[in-house]
């Protein structure tokens, strides 16, 4: 199994700038595209495209291997000593089209991407949750993943990333009120509910993760694998610069071509593989943009669509420390096709669900402190497509069906119901058609009978899907059972991009977890080969 070096595994969640873990690199281990004053041309024996939690992982594990190894990430590196705590001045430098990015279809639903060193780890809330067996299992029977994926296959890279990764949960000092409420109030109710699993060294409580973290503690991929794979001697990152093609040449990927920040030509080639990492949306138009034609490359695009729900209590919540979002409950999961959560909002996100105009919105502006924001991700059936649009704008199409609406509708009636049997005095669904406020739970019957509109609901998109799905038909899938592209030597797709479906539970450690796993083989098979 491997490990990453010693000094990465021994730092402190809080530490002086200098021992920060993203910090003291090795000299030429970083290639700053925003700086880089010429064209290069470099050659390494794999090259990765994308940072996240895919290409990290990727990128580490055929670095312990003994391979050289390149990564290409579109985004700036944002060491932890910049981290900032205002939502748009992060947003602007690490979330793709500064947070702008939307799904098209019958309503227009914002979708966040990372596009920075580490991707969406810099600013998500690293819950670590292994992929339910019954999904495992369905793509097993209907897309043919056989022994390709299974549960026993996963289990040593999921131990492995939980080890490594330091996955546990929140602990008793960092949960905070919203996120203690939630379970409290869940239990009462009569459902299960309990403390996220996180990747998590010692979180602060700052509540800070959708800012990034200010301590490192988050185990986010910018102060994991990253800086562990270049610390190893074998690896180094081009940051900054944009992929704008892999050279396919007769049937095999020979090369990434890229280009700076600076409008600089970066060629990087590969003796082995190239494996593409770049996010669900991305990933397709890449493999668009250097010629591979399948007939399901950019389709079967899913997500799982949140949204949530805030309430105003006479008691202090402060959502201003605690994880931020420290407590699930997954009891609607296969019944209901939704997940409940805790999310704390910092005040420039939070003010955004407040509603009224004036004084009104004045008044309750100054008693942030007393909101809860509880929410909830649905497990959608619909599928939607990947393209790519005029300037080279990503371009996805996503509408939800009814069955996805009433689930949704289900789970705000559910949250609603939820804070005033915990006490709150007023509610706020932020659904069009049903009052901005209620004010008693004799109002939450409104709720249940909200329109099924999309356009009524204010969702959002994190966890994406599919568009380059696995399985052994080329006529109905992109990558094969070894995430090899149908028809491609040496080219490998490991993100969730090639996921035969959604997950109903937030995918980083599966996505984590299924990259480790095709790493690994990909390691072996090349061993083999020049052993041969």
């Amino acid at each position: 199994m491997a490990t990453p070096p010693s000094e990465p595994r021994g730092r402190l969640s809080v530490a002086p700038a200098p021992a920060f873990p993203d910090d003291d690199l090795p000299e030429g281990a970083v290639v700053d595209g925003e700086t880089l004053a010429s064209s290069r041309g470099e050659s390494f024996d794999v090259v990765v495209v994308g940072s996240g939690a895919a290409g990290a992982v990727a990128a580490h594990a055929l670095a312990s291997a003994g391979f050289e190894v390149a990564v290409v990430e579109e985004g700036p590196w944002i060491k932890t000593r910049d981290v900032r705590s205002d939502v748009h001045s992060t947003f602007q430098r690490a979330m793709r089209l500064g947070g702008m990015q939307v799904l098209q279809g019958r309503a227009y639903m914002p979708m966040l991407q990372g596009r920075c060193v580490g991707g969406s780890t810099l600013v998500n809330s690293a819950i670590a949750w292994r992929a339910p067996e019954d999904v495992i299992d369905d793509w097993s029977a209907r897309f043919g993943l056989g022994e390709s994926v299974t549960a026993r296959a996963l289990e040593p890279h999921y131990a492995a990333l939980e080890e490594e990764l330091s996955v546990r949960e929140v602990a008793p000092e960092a949960m905070g009120e919203n996120n203690r409420l939630f379970i409290e109030q869940a239990r009462r109710q009569g459902f299960e509910a309990a403390p996220m699993r996180r990747y998590d060294r010692g979180c602060a409580g700052s509540g800070m993760c959708i800012t990034a973290c200010p301590t490192a503690a988050k185990q986010g991929m910018s102060v994991s694998y990253v800086p562990w794979a270049l610390r190893l001697g074998r690896a180094r990152v081009f940051t900054s610069c944009r992929v704008s093609e892999i050279e396919i040449r007769g049937s095999r990927a020979a090369s990434v071509v890229a280009r700076s920040a600076t409008g600089h030509r970066v060629a990087l080639h590969a003796r082995h593989a190239v494996i593409v990492a770049a996010s669900t949306v991305q990933s397709p138009n890449v493999l668009r943009r250097s010629g591979v034609r399948s007939a399901a490359l950019g389709e079967h695009f899913q997500a799982h669509p949140g949204l949530a729900v805030g309430g105003l209590f006479d008691r202090p919540i402060r959502m201003a420390f605690g994880a931020t979002q420290g407590a699930e409950s997954v009891h609607f999961r296969k019944s209901e096709r939704f997940k409940l959560e805790t999310i704390s909002l910092p005040p420039d996100l939070a003010a955004a669900r407040v509603p009224g105009v004036g004084a009104e919105l004045a008044e309750r502006l100054a008693e942030l402190g007393h909101v809860a924001v509880w929410a909830a991700q649905v497990r959608a059936e619909a599928e939607g497509t990947v393209r790519e649009g005029w300037g080279g704008v990503d371009r996805v199409r996503f509408t939800m069906t009814e069955d996805d609406m009433r689930a949704a509708r289900k789970a705000c009636t559910l949250i609603a119901r939820m804070m005033f049997d915990a006490g709150a005095r007023e509610v706020w669904p932020g659904v069009f058609g049903v009052p901005s406020v209620l004010r008693s739970i004799d109002e939450v019957k409104l709720l249940a009978e909200a329109p099924l509109d999309p356009r009524a609901y204010s969702f959002i998109a994190t966890h994406l899907f599919g568009a380059a799905r696995m399985g052994r038909d080329p006529r109905a899938s992109v990558v094969d059972l070894d995430f090899r592209v149908h028809g491609v030597d040496g080219l490998y797709v490991v993100d969730s991009s090639v996921f035969p479906t959604n997950l109903g539970v937030n995918p980083q450690h599966t996505i984590m977890a299924m990259s480790r796993m095709a790493s690994h083989r990909l390691a072996e098979r090349i061993q083999r080969r020049h052993a041969a």
